[in-house]
């Protein structure tokens, strides 16, 4: 991977890369930051243990 490519990052994180391919990414994830980055934060947004459900409270009486 000679370029940032999101949607390489996003099947790498899919794990649906073979080993050459999962090789290059990890190659160019040493040397780009934005793309470290990037999967850091698509990884962390796709864990659902950090996901809370928080279902909507409203005090106000909704108008009919």
């Amino acid at each position: 991977m000679k370029t940032c490519d999101f949607e390489k990052l996003v099947s790498f994180l899919d794990k649906r890369l073979d080993v050459d391919e999962k090789l290059e990414v990890l190659d160019h994830l040493d040397h780009c930051e934005i793309c470290r980055e990037a999967v850091y934060h698509i990884s962390r947004d796709r864990d659902a243990d950090l996901f809370i459900y928080r279902p909507l409270k409203s005090d106000k009486a909704l108008a009919r």
